[in-house]
């Protein structure tokens, strides 16, 4: 594999893949194997029938082998003891998104269920992290420590159950985000943050959480078919250029950060997965109905 792309292998079985990995001092089995093909890191084996009574295993096709191998080796240059399966599974998902050839759409339904159940798996200490972020992204300099705090509750909770309460969350984070009260007579002054494509309002960022929240659940439960992933795929990859050019044009302004290319392929899987479920969350209309729920919410508490 020369950088995203396989080199020239021939097919193999179950068996020639774990002589591959062992022949490199990696270890192997012919269960990793199996477990690998469940978790839709590897393709399903194919047939090949050589004789009116029988056939000889099954083979994975050229680009799977090498994959195999790949995949092991990256494993193997990772800083951690054990390398679960949702972290290599990105890998699997960034090359379906950029490549016809390596990844075929039936493997990565099953790859896409793997991170699914993954995204869904976080500990205390994760979610207390991601909720600061937030916070400290949306907070306005004047938000009290007891918004601060409410706000980052309500954020733990939703990921830690799933469920996210509209009601609550816009109420917490309309507050952090604009903590002024209003006045008699005088609606509350929603504040928007600046963002490389407009003003970003608590109503956008809670549609994306829960727009996203519900196109995970969909993907754990394989609930998106074949023909509409590869459907979206064709838009996120036409999106994707979109981006890109907007990224070379924007790399010294004010938003470069927000446009900062990933060092390493580790870091470009990571984007590419997160973008690509945006993408689907909104081929899907998920985005659009999360919109109007969050708004649905803002109006009945600005009443």
């Amino acid at each position: 594999m020369n950088g995203d792309r396989p080199t020239a292998r021939s097919e193999g079985t179950s068996a020639d893949l774990v002589a591959d990995a062992l022949a490199l001092g990696l270890k192997a089995s012919p269960r990793m194997v199996t477990d690998w093909v469940e978790a839709g890191l590897l393709a399903n084996p194919e047939p090949r029938k050589t004789s009116a009574h029988g056939s000889d295993p099954r083979v994975f096709p050229p680009e799977q082998r090498e994959l195999f191998t790949r995949l092991l080796q990256a494993r193997e240059r990772s800083p951690l003891g054990r390398v679960p399966f949702h972290t290599m599974i990105r890998i699997v998902l960034y090359l379906w998104v950029i490549d016809d050839t390596v990844v075929l759409t039936p493997q990565v339904r099953r790859a896409w269920r793997t991170h699914a159940r993954a995204a869904g798996r976080t500990t205390a200490a994760k979610r207390s992290k991601n909720a600061r972020d937030v916070v400290d992204q949306l907070a306005h300099s004047e938000a009290s420590f007891k918004q601060r705090r409410t706000a980052q509750f309500v954020i733990e909770e939703g990921e830690k159950t799933g469920r996210i309460d509209m009601a609550k969350l816009t109420s917490a984070l309309t507050e952090l985000c604009s903590p002024r009260p209003s006045q008699p007579g005088i609606p509350r002054i929603e504040r928007a943050l600046p963002g490389p494509f407009g003003p970003i309002t608590v109503q956008h960022h809670i549609a994306m959480w829960h727009a996203r929240s519900k196109t995970i659940s969909q993907l754990r439960h394989e609930e998106i078919d074949e023909s509409s992933l590869d459907r979206v795929r064709a838009v996120h990859r036409t999106d994707r250029a979109d981006y890109e050019a907007r990224r070379q044009a924007a790399a010294d302004g004010q938003f470069a950060a927000y446009f900062a290319e990933p060092t390493t392929l580790e870091g470009r899987a990571i984007e590419e997965v997160d973008a690509f479920v945006g993408t689907l969350a909104g081929e899907l209309g998920l985005i659009e109905v999360a919109s109007y729920k969050a708004e649905t919410a803002r109006v009945r508490q600005s009443r």
